[in-house]
Order: structure tokens, then sequence, then C-alpha cells
């Protein structure tokens, strides 16, 4: 008999008649793939799908909205109050359900916030009446007076919960997900801060949750008691003052207990901008920070309990749920970084999973481009093009340079597509600039990430590694390469453009995440884009009074804006001090000389640290652009700029190779 690894992690899970592989459900994912009628396309039931093979239980699509005359918050979410939808949604179904998962999709109503709906001039309503406000969909409402939901809308509102339940049951879904939390209209309903309505729709807990629990049994009555219902809720208004606690959360499950098939425990406001780095947890804080919500909530129900945020490492996952803590365990940018996470898991291949860095890629792809991606995963958001993708026939040699993430994953899909490659690198190890950063507490899995790749590469047995070799002409015309792929990377920028850049007080960034002891007790750090900022943070939880130097107005977080919000709120945690447009014109033994927005300031230091930005090798590059038929360079040697970019320049580089 095999013996299974992480055995609870993969026992099924009965609800009803319905039995659940394991205990792994991909969370709610939207946004993507809509043509203009807001239905979904092959594009989207390709990144779906990606979920379904990949092992997981229940694959849940993200942003299906119920009315979309009164409830929108975005642009963009599928439209499930009309029959339209059904045969977009079929398309989704099927591309889930025929790998033998369940396919779910997220219901959801904005409420109060619906701010696409009264822009398009239509009624929007809330618990009460108030006045707009929010950071997000609500930053569009303020100044508006949102009238009090009638009764008969809220009957109406019910009903259309069911009937978009309805069409999904028709187009083959199995499951839907009732979202009463994050701040939408359900979640408004159930606050005890904001319905304190007087008739039987608001005001003490039976009341408050009188409309969730009637949506989730009109849900029951339409589609059958084997429709399963996934009840998902802030398990605790965390990061909000005017929030409720995590015993009202309590108060609130207890009264879903038996109307649902499973409680779904997340936390927070979407609307609440402090609580987006808790609701989706960034890389500052601990691996499943949200299961003490969904911890509590079990011990007071008998519905099986669902926790989220934060699950990387099968390990933790499966201790967990062999604690009986939770019954399942939900998954999103886990499953993003990995669709094969549950796969490789369940084969005892936990070394080969790709684990997310939690470092809001792909938050910042869905803002810019309205399409997912990910910083260590380059087949997100194109799962279409890669599905259909074929080996190509002609098998060549190529040469690789540089050993970092790019040239990593260069090397392992052009051997994945049958080429024979050289990789060398110029250091003794695979990793190349970030191998300063691992022994960061906040960057393990990114630490993990690079450990992993640089196993597949060395364990390949079509990938010949030379490390401690540099990449010359003179080596590439040894090798007589068909393929050249450049991924030497960049090099940190010396501020020779400052007097004093040269004295003994001075260092570099990466020296200094090599060898914390070069860093005194207070520091002053050169440049506040992400590399200052992250030592910055590092610095100060080793012990440092630091300050972080910045000739702009506002940090530059590289386009990464959520990921920016999650490193300055450790900033204002670590007491770090930020000074912003201000631009350092003199180092002195003691400290530096600078001048800011209300003259010259003298900042005393021990230690100074550079981070003033990176310089690509672009001339290493160039003198091994002639020597293959076939080049290409890619990552930072072309432009320093992140891992996503890295991985995605690498990844095409070898699917390229061999097209004429």
């Amino acid at each position: 008999m095999y013996r299974m690894k992480y055995p609870n992690l993969f026992t099924p899970l009965k609800l009803g008649n319905i039995t659940l592989r394991n205990r792994i459900i991909s969370a709610p994912q939207g946004f993507l793939h809509l043509d203009a009628e807001s239905m979904p396309t092959q594009a989207a039931a390709a990144y779906y799908e990606e979920k379904a093979r990949g092992g997981a239980a229940v694959v849940t699509i993200g942003e299906g909205y119920v009315d979309t005359i009164h409830g929108i918050d975005i642009p963009k979410g599928i439209h499930l109050d009309t029959d339209a939808c059904i045969g977009g949604l079929a398309l989704l179904a099927d591309a889930i359900n025929k790998h033998g998962a369940i396919a779910s999709m997220e219901l959801q109503h904005a409420g109060m916030y619906a701010s696409e709906s009264y822009i398009n001039g239509n009624q929007i309503y809330a618990p009460v009446e108030r006045m707009g406000e929010g950071t997000k969909a609500g930053a569009r409402l303020h100044g508006v007076l949102i009238p009090e939901m009638p009764e008969e809308v809220i009957l109406e509102t019910i009903e259309k919960f069911a009937e978009a339940a309805l069409r999904c049951k028709q187009a083959g879904f199995g499951m839907v997900l009732v979202h009463g939390g994050h701040g939408w209209l359900l979640n408004q309903m159930m606050s005890t801060v904001i319905n304190t309505r007087k008739d039987k729709w608001g005001g003490n807990l039976e009341n408050r949750m009188r409309m969730p629990i009637a949506v989730c049994d009109r849900i029951k009555e339409v589609c059958g008691k084997d429709f399963l219902i996934d009840f998902r809720f802030s398990a605790a208004d965390v990061c909000n003052p005017n929030g409720y606690t995590p015993e009202d959360g309590i108060d609130m499950a207890k009264m879903i207990d038996g109307h649902v098939d499973l409680i779904h425990c997340s936390v927070g406001n979407h609307e609440v901008e402090e609580s987006f780095v808790v609701v989706h947890p960034s890389m500052f804080l601990e691996d499943a920070c949200n299961l003490k919500y969904a911890a509590e909530v079990k011990k007071h129900v008998k519905t099986p309990v669902v926790a989220v945020g934060a699950f990387s490492d099968p390990q933790l996952m499966e201790d967990t749920l062999a604690s009986g803590v939770v019954d399942a365990i939900a998954m999103a940018r886990g499953l993003i970084a990995d669709p094969d996470f549950p796969l490789k898991a369940r084969q005892g291949k936990e070394e080969d999973i790709n684990r997310c860095l939690r470092c809001y890629q792909c938050f910042s792809g869905l803002l810019d481009t309205k399409q997912f991606c990910c910083a260590i995963n380059p087949v997100i958001g194109r799962e279409l093009e890669n599905k259909f993708d074929t080996i190509p026939y002609q098998r060549k040699k190529v040469l690789v340079a540089g050993g970092g993430i790019s040239g990593m994953e260069a090397a392992l899909e052009s051997a994945k597509r049958g080429h024979n490659v050289i990789l060398v690198e110029k250091k003794g190890k695979l990793g190349g600039a970030l191998l300063c950063e691992s022994e960061v507490s906040f960057k393990k899995n990114l630490d993990r990430y690079l450990t992993m790749q640089a196993k597949r590469v060395m364990e390949n047995s079509q990938i010949e590694v030379r490390l401690n070799t540099e990449a010359t002409g003179e080596l590439a015309e040894s090798i007589e390469p068909d393929v050249i792929i450049a991924a030497l990377g960049a090099r940190p920028v010396i501020p020779t453009f400052i007097p004093g850049y040269d004295r003994a007080n001075v260092v570099g960034a990466e020296e200094v995440y090599y060898d914390l002891t070069k860093a005194g007790k207070k520091v002053v750090l050169l440049g506040g884009g992400l590399v200052g900022c992250e030592l910055g943070i590092h610095l100060a939880i080793n012990g440092r009074d630091v300050t972080i130097l910045e000739m702009a107005s506002t940090p530059n977080f590289a386009g990464n804006m959520l990921h920016g919000e999650a490193v300055m709120a450790q900033i204002g945690i670590y007491g770090i001090h930020l000074m912003t447009n201000t631009k350092a014109v003199e180092i002195l033994e003691n400290g530096v000389k600078a001048e800011g927005s209300e003259g010259e300031v003298f900042v005393e230091a021990d230690t100074v640290i550079y981070a003033v930005g990176q310089k690509a090798l672009s001339d290493e590059v160039d003198k091994l652009r002639f020597y293959a038929p076939e080049f290409y360079s890619v990552g930072d040697c072309n432009l320093p700029a992140n891992i996503a970019k890295a991985t995605k320049e690498g990844y095409y580089a070898a699917r390229d190779i061999g097209r004429v």
C-alpha cells in the first residue's frame, strides 16, 4: 500500500450525498477573461481548469453578481441575474468537473458599496440610511445619501440569490459560495455596527442574521438539499475600530449552523484599507495567521468549518486538520503560485511545490491589467495558450548563462521541451542575487523556492550545470550552442555621486543581507525602493534603529502597490523613520548630511547602507550575443525589475526556441 504522507489532508470530506476528494478548496478568484457581456470565455475556463487538474477538491469561481442593477461594485464580474449566463457557466463547470473537482460559484451583492451600479444611474441601498463612505468601491460614493433597503427589496434580493444559484446548478455547478463577509451586503446586514434597523431585519442578532439565513434556506428550497452551500463570512472585523469582535463572529456562526454545508471563516472588510494585508496576509505575517478565528468558530458549531489565509506548507495543513480545529482549508494565492499543489503534496513531492511568496504581484497585475499573473508561475493568465502548446520538433543545444531566477526557469523549461541544456553560473551556487535574502524571516518562502528551483536544475538529467564558471565568448565558442539564453542579471549601483561614498562606514545592501554584523546599531539607508525598505524592516526586526532617505515624494515599490502597503505598515510597526523628498548630499563618519523639503538636515548613523538601484549587465550580455544562431536575453540583464518579470521572460524564451 502507498504510504500517504499527509493522510488527513487527503481524507475525503462527505457533505450530504456529495464527497469532496480531499480537504483542499480553491478559494474564489475573479476578474478573469470575461467578454464584453461579462460572460466567461475559453481562457477563463482554462484558468480554472488548471486548478481542477492540479487536484483541488473544489474550484470556486469569483465575482458572481446576483443583482447587476443594484449590487455591482466593479465593472467586471459574471452577471448571474440572466439566463444568458448559463452557457458561459456551463463552460466553466465542464472544465472543472471533468477532472473530478466540484465547481462552485461565488454569489455576492455589494449593497451600500455598489458604486458601479450607482454610476450607471441605478438605485443602491444600505441596511439603514447612511452617507457613502469607504476606501475602495465606497470611495466613489462619498457624499452620496444611500437609503435604507426596503423590505420588498430585501425579499427580491433573497430571491435573486436563489435564482442565481439555480442557474449555476443548471450549468453543472455542485456548490455555491454565499459571500457573507468582507463588507458585502449580507455582511452589512449581519454587522452589529451597521445594521441598526428597527424592523425584523435588523437590531438584535436574530434579526441581523435573518437575511443571510433566508438566502441560504431559499437556495436549498430551489436547488435541493444536495446542492451544497459554502457560507463565507468574516469571523472578526479585524483592523476596524468600529467593527465587530470575534465573539460576535462566533454568535453569527452559531446562527448559520445547520443552514449550510460549510462555514468558511475569513476576516475583515474590503473597505477598511488596513485590513487588506490581514484578509490577504502579507509576507510579514505568520503562516495560517487567521486560523485562530476559524478554530474558535469550530468549537461552537456542528457544520464543517473551512479556514483560509496564508496556507502554503502541506505539513502545517496536515497538522491543522489532524488536530481537528477545522475540517478543510481554502487556498487562493497558493494555488495561483502552484495549481498542482494538491497533486504534489499527495505524491509526497512537497519540496517541488512553488509556495506563494505573498508578494501581491497577482493583485497588482489584476489592478493594472484586470488579469492574473504570478511572480513565480509564468503560466498564470495564459493557461489557454499553454493548454494547446506542442513540444518543438527541433531539439537544440542551449547554453543558459546565469543561474538566477530567470536562468533556472529558462533551463528547466528548455529541458522539459526536449533540448539539451548547459547552464553556467559564475558563483558556486544557483539562485542569483536573491540568495542574499536567505536569512530574512519574511522571505522564507522565497528562500524555499530558490532552493527548490536549484534542486530541480541540479537533478535534471538533461541539464549540465557548471558552477564557478563565467559565461564568456571563449566558453560559448567551445560549446558551440544552437541557442544562448543570457540571464546574467544586474549589480547594485554604487553611489559614487555622493561625497563620502567610499568611507569605511558605508556598505551596500547586498553585503548587509549576507552579514548583519556589518550594520551598526544606528543605520541610515539611502534609497526607499523595495530593497531599501525591506532591508530596513529586516534590520529593525534585528534590533537596529533605522532611518530611510528617499529623494522622491513616496517610496518606489516597483508598481506593486499592495505589497507597498504591507511594507509601509511594517515600517510603522517597527518605528522606522522614513524621510521622503530628502536627498543625501554627503556621507560623514557619524552620519549623513541631507537636503529635505525644509532645508538641510543631519541624520546620525553608525552605518550608512546604499540601495540606490541596480545596473543591468548589458555589456556582459553583448559579449555573448553573436556566439549562437538563436539568442535571447532575459530578466534583469535587460531591465532590472522583479521576480515576475524574470520568471516570465526565462519561461517564454525557452518556449520560443525552435520556432523556425
